[in-house]
């Protein structure tokens, strides 16, 4: 049993799951399908930060001798992207503080706001921007985040068909 193999698969799995949740992202947003584009999104960072986690194995030395044997992910950081699935998986929590340090302003949740000007930082939980997804006013870039993808993915198939590359 390739117990390398292993780890790699479940990455490769994630990656798909990663990817094909990203094009249903880009298919919903030419649409403007509010309620589908922000699921979307929440299923992309989900699968991302699954990826990260089985990645990011430094301190367990079972799976880093395992995976990282001869792989290195070094030049990728997905870490921002955890911050992002913390606030989602937490929602209740950052609601909680939204609403208790409510100022009066308009309360916006899950707006697309590409080209909108002066937007205040923090009236919004969910808002896109362009692909900017921004929460309670901190800015995560998805295209940025699907180019890592895609270079772990290249990583991945490098190791598993290493002839085909």
């Amino acid at each position: 049993m390739d117990k390398q193999k292993i780890y790699l698969q479940e990455i490769k799995h994630q990656i798909k799951f990663a990817q094909k949740v990203y094009n249903n992202y880009l298919i919903e947003l030419q649409k403007s399908n509010i309620p589908e584009i922000f699921t979307y999104i929440h299923y992309f960072v989900i699968h991302i930060t699954n990826i990260d986690k089985l990645i990011d194995c430094k301190g367990n030395s079972f799976r880093e001798n395992i995976l990282l044997n001869d792989l290195s992910f070094d030049n990728i950081n997905l870490k921002p992207f955890r911050r992002l699935r913390n606030h989602l998986e937490h929602f209740d929590e950052r609601l909680d503080k939204w609403i208790s340090e409510f100022d009066g302003n308009t309360f916006f949740d899950m707006n697309l706001i590409t080209n909108c000007k002066g937007f205040p930082q923090k009236a919004y939980l969910r808002a896109l921007d362009g692909n900017t997804f921004k929460f309670y006013g901190e800015d995560y870039n998805l295209e940025e985040l699907f180019t890592s993808l895609n270079k772990i993915d290249s990583i991945i198939d490098n190791k598993l068909s290493p002839n085909k590359h």
